[in-house]
């Protein structure tokens, strides 16, 4: 039997969808967007036909597949029983990729090369990731997946394609007025999503130029800096006012109270009531 989850599109041109079927012999057409496949449930035994090469493949968990736009991908058994596989695909936009590699100051000279049963630790890893959070649809875990999304773009970029460097330098951090926007949004907002998309075009760029960016004006990515922040208003809200620790979860952006509570464990190695009472004095 397969199961087909709707796809979650982590921003646009960037979707994840787990997969589990049983498969035999299956043929997957050819799409617009690159794929990435990674193994996340048991071993297999498949004969996989990609780019007019065939491979037996012992999958492995964490193999990883990748299947450019454009091209046909065909899986049966070896045996020609059917085999249970669970996989996360991650289908990328062409135009992401390339502005993946244009952030990372090259360019691309090729698509990512079509490889199926590789071992690809940092992809493998990150897909893990994005596996791990698809059910927290808080607006911190929906900031965690874009970003890890995007990381696993810029893995792709650097591990599966052939990429020439410029001699021109890679863009330096965000300028004083860029970075007064994006900040001055942080701090009206941390009750909303905030997501990486949202904050690049207050600063004009692209998501990945973004990024790398706000990390060399801040020394933090964009999702630990807003974490930081939500976190900050948290421990001001309950040290400052009698307002119920949910609602105070609410404003800050946290889901809830416990997801409040998990994130001040973390950081600050208590919690939100007994924050709220050292700052007292009780």
């Amino acid at each position: 039997m397969t199961q087909s989850p709707e796809p979650v599109e982590l921003r646009p041109g960037l979707l994840v969808v787990p997969v589990q079927r049983q498969v035999l012999d299956d043929v997957v057409p050819a799409a617009a967007e690159h794929c990435v496949l990674v193994n996340v449930g048991r071993p297999y035994r498949l004969l996989e036909t990609l780019d007019s090469r065939q491979q037996a493949t012992t999958g492995l968990p964490g193999d990883v597949a990748v299947v450019p736009a454009g091209a046909e991908f065909a899986v049966r058994t070896r045996d020609g029983a059917p085999q249970d596989v669970s996989t996360l695909v991650v289908a990328v936009a062409p135009q992401l990729l390339d502005e993946a590699l244009s952030a990372a100051g090259s360019h691309r000279t090729a698509g990512p090369a079509p490889v199926v049963g590789a071992r690809s630790p940092a992809v493998a890893t990150l897909a893990r990731l994005l596996e791990a959070g698809l059910d927290d649809t808080s607006g911190l875990g929906r900031l965690m997946l874009e970003s890890t999304g995007l990381a696993l773009v810029a893995a792709l970029a650097r591990d599966h394609t052939t990429a020439r460097t410029p001699t021109t330098a890679a863009p330096a951090g965000l300028s004083r007025g860029q970075l007064e926007r994006v900040l001055r949004r942080v701090e009206d907002d941390l009750a909303g999503p905030l997501s990486v998309g949202e904050l690049a075009a207050l600063a004009a760029v692209s998501e990945f130029h973004f990024s790398r960016q706000f990390r060399l004006a801040t020394g933090a990515s964009p999702h630990q800096y807003v974490l930081s922040r939500r976190l900050a208003r948290a421990r001001q809200l309950l040290t400052a006012t009698d307002l119920p620790i949910a609602v105070v979860a609410a404003r800050c952006g946290f889901a809830d109270q416990s997801h409040l509570t998990r994130h001040v464990r973390r950081a600050l190695g208590t919690t939100p009531a007994a924050l709220r009472a050292a700052g007292r004095g009780a």
